[in-house]
């Protein structure tokens, strides 16, 4: 199993410098096709069953419609992989489900014993039967991970729920997560190390990084947990292109992803007979050097590949293990990147430990929007302070006199033409430097920012709309420790409240903020 696999590699680790090659975790990464059987799947079960004879892959991650076209779901090929003696790592993506439907399939995968999860935001739904699907981002990543952790302590129902007022058997999960060291915007860099951190907060016990060909931005990774205090597992993405892939990442088709532009003509250059083990080749030394680094393994993937061509890697890798500052040099791209968190390193052309940026990030010119919003905010919406009571009370005597709809009709007016209000009835405004996450976000996303964005553009509607939380950097302008710091994970947006007026769900302690002292009270 993965948890045992990283268990036993830190425990090594701590009476070593570097543990043995032998300890190395790799997995790798399946990608089901969009059928339920045929040649693609015959394929992947004839690698599982090399992979369990071998015993060197420790398990076998399988995606979850990857890139957002519908396919197999991983519960279903996970189950065969478990039947022919492999672990398999259950890719759990926030799309396509409300949080019901994630709960259930939560019990599904206990039940079936397939407890390793890697829990992400998932890709944005693209081509499917007849159309595009409808978008569903209920929850978060950080969110699916709280609810894992309350599932595997007891969860305890709700009391007005049918059934409710008791505590389910706990489930023992073992849940990974997801970061992105390969993004070429400081902010976008950044706000990827913030939501890392709440991931960890709400449970992640591992984290794989996205893919990518950088050591240095690896190494970063490692550094930012370090200096976050966190402690947990990181296996490293290596993908193993073809060149018609590679060109693919480089023109940003897929979401995340990244290819270096001299990478990529060093890769064409490459003779077509010879293609094969030049990449296999090129990256078993950059698993050598993520293995010098002090990576506790790596996570391979790649189309159309054997069994054998993965054990050339990894037998490769272990050769180049010795002498892995031997090959830093070709895998240092610091053209492409504006984005680090620290110092270069003068000796190494690695990181040293010491932050790029330690004074208050320059803000934007703000808008009108968000001065008007900050000044009405702190007027009559912070508790304590301002008139706020008078407008509590003006508020609720509203409900009471029964003219409610129409201060919610004068409080949508104004929200809808200065921020693009869609009525959720538990506004987070306030919290996102006035920006709202319902209408600017394309996955409605709470806790920070997915992993697809572009030189920092939303991953869905590209160069028509700036990443929400790139923006929400820009307009706070704060320190790069405050900001890694920082851990407050926002709950998830309450239906129940849609449609209704947000400021008298904030006033009776209804929504997200939950207030208390209300005014009806004081009377």
């Amino acid at each position: 199993m993965l948890r045992d696999a990283l268990k036993k590699c830190i425990t090594v680790s701590q009476d070593k410098d570097r543990p043995d090659f032998s300890q190395f975790v790799f997995t790798f990464e399946l990608v089901p096709a969009r059928a339920s059987k045929g040649k693609a799947l015959d394929d992947i079960i004839r690698f599982t069953e090399k992979a369990a004879k071998a015993k060197r892959i420790c398990a076998l991650s399988i995606t979850d419609n990857a890139g957002g076209h519908p396919a197999l779901t991983p519960q279903a090929l996970g189950q065969e992989i478990k039947s022919l003696g492999m672990a398999p790592i259950i890719h759990f993506s926030c799309k396509d489900k409300n949080r019901n439907l994630i709960e259930s399939q939560l019990f599904e995968l206990d039940r079936a014993g397939l407890n390793t999860l890697l829990v992400l935001t998932g890709d944005f739904p693209r081509y499917g039967y007849k159309g595009r699907a409808k978008p569903v981002f209920d929850l978060d990543s950080v969110l699916v991970l709280s609810m894992i952790e309350e599932i595997k302590r007891g969860l305890v129902i709700n009391s007005k729920a049918p059934g409710g007022g008791v505590k389910l058997a706990p489930m023992d999960f073992y849940a990974g997560c997801v970061v992105s060291p390969f993004k070429r915007t400081f902010p976008e860099q950044l706000l990827q190390y913030i939501k890392l951190r709440k991931k960890i907060q709400a449970g992640a016990q591992y984290v794989i990084t996205q893919m990518g060909y950088d050591i240095r931005k690896f190494q970063e990774t490692r550094l930012v947990l370090e200096k976050m205090g966190l402690s947990v597992p990181i296996l490293a993405t290596v993908l193993i292109p073809t060149k018609r892939l590679a060109r693919i990442i480089y023109k940003n088709i897929i979401p995340g992803c990244t290819m270096p532009e001299r990478l990529l003509r060093k890769m064409e250059a490459w003779p077509k007979s010879k293609s094969l083990d030049m990449r296999l080749d090129m990256s078993a030394r950059l698993v050598a050097c993520l293995y010098g680094l002090g990576f506790q393994g790596v996570h391979l993937s790649g189309p159309g590949l054997e069994y054998e061509h993965i054990a050339q890697v990894i037998e490769k890798a272990e050769e180049y293990a010795q002498n892995w500052q031997d090959f830093m040099e070709d895998f240092l791209f610091p053209e492409e990147w504006g984005s680090f968190i620290f110092k270069r390193d003068k000796e190494s052309w690695l990181n040293s430990k010491e932050f790029v940026e330690k004074r208050p990030m320059k803000r934007k010119r703000p808008s009108f929007s968000h001065l008007l919003g900050k000044a009405v905010h702190h007027l009559f919406f912070e508790q304590g302070k301002g008139l706020f009571e008078t407008a509590r009370r003006i508020v609720q005597g509203c409900e009471k006199r029964g003219c409610i709809s129409w201060l919610t009709s004068v409080e949508y007016f104004f929200k809808g033409i200065l921020y693009e209000c869609q009525r959720c009835g538990d506004c987070y405004l306030g919290e996102l430097e006035f920006l709202c996450p319902q209408s600017q976000c394309a996955k409605k996303l709470l806790n920070g920012p997915c992993g697809g964005s572009q030189d920092g553009w939303c991953e869905v509607w590209g160069n028509q709309k700036r990443c929400l939380y790139v923006r929400k950097f820009q307009r706070a302008g704060m320190d790069v420790t405050e900001l890694l710091n920082k851990q407050e994970i926002f709950p998830p947006r309450n239906w129940a409240l849609d449609r209704q007026s947000s400021w008298l769900n904030y006033y009776k302690g209804l929504d997200h903020k939950h207030i208390t002292g209300k005014a009806e009270d004081e009377d």
